[in-house]
């Protein structure tokens, strides 16, 4: 740790943040949590597993609403196949209660490959529960395939008002190494709080995304380095922080 610049800003909201955060700690640096969006669960009105052939989560998020919706409708989906985008979504996905789960452990689109590989699309429809406008590019690669996906919104994300005062306090007293962005909409988010008058402070800050896509929005602002792991993973992203010589 950088004694002079000691923290980690961690932008992901629950759940994720508090582990992230404790795995900051382990690394020896200071965790400073400033989640950027807020997670806001969607009405649903009906789900029907008729003809379904697995369940697709490509977020954590969307495993509670689309389990709890299932339980009160009195579905028994335990036996269902899951497939994950990540291992910490099948991690949850088997918490949850589902028996088998199968992990892409990358992004999208080899997610769609993996189900392509190990699903025909005259078995049965796909059920995606995600979040409010995403999954275009997967859906786009499965329907290209031949499979019918069932899309279900079941949450949605917005911004938090302001950034924290404890954040902005460490950013002009030039104490922040490195900020974790776990999704492009989190860059998103940031960048639209962040003050202008403040932008040249990012210059000294190294940036670490979880993908190419965050990149690509990072790249608007100037950064002391801008880092992205090979794999869309919370221990890639940490072997990949650097302390400000």
């Amino acid at each position: 740790m950088n004694k002079q610049k000691p923290f980690l800003v961690i932008t992901r909201p629950e759940p994720g943040l508090s582990e992230t955060a404790q795995r900051v700690s382990q690394l020896g640096w200071e965790p400073l949590l400033m989640p950027v969006m807020i997670i806001q669960s969607l009405p649903i009105d009906f789900v029907t597993i008729e003809n379904v052939q697995a369940i697709i989560f490509t977020s954590r998020q969307s495993i509670t609403p689309m389990t709890e919706q299932l339980s009160i409708q009195n579905i028994a989906y335990q036996q269902i196949p899951v497939f994950t985008v990540g291992d910490i979504t099948a991690k949850d996905a088997l918490q949850a209660g589902f028996c088998n789960v199968i992990s892409a452990d990358q992004d999208a689109v080899a997610l769609a490959s993996l189900i392509k590989k190990k699903l025909n699309p005259q078995a049965g429809r796909l059920l995606f529960p995600c979040a409010k406008g995403q999954g275009k590019l997967l859906i786009a690669l499965l329907k290209q395939a031949g499979f019918i996906i069932s899309y279900c919104e079941v949450y949605q994300t917005r911004p938090v008002k302001n950034l924290s005062a404890a954040f902005l306090q460490a950013l002009k007293a030039d104490k922040i190494n490195s900020i974790l962005f776990f999704s492009s909409e989190t860059v998103r988010f940031f960048l639209e709080l962040f003050p202008e008058n403040l932008q040249g402070n990012l210059k000294f800050i190294q940036a670490v995304g979880i993908s190419i896509k965050t990149k690509s929005i990072l790249e608007r602002v100037s950064w002391r380095s801008i880092e992205i792991p090979s794999y869309p993973r919370t221990e890639e992203m940490l072997s990949l922080i650097k302390e400000h010589s």
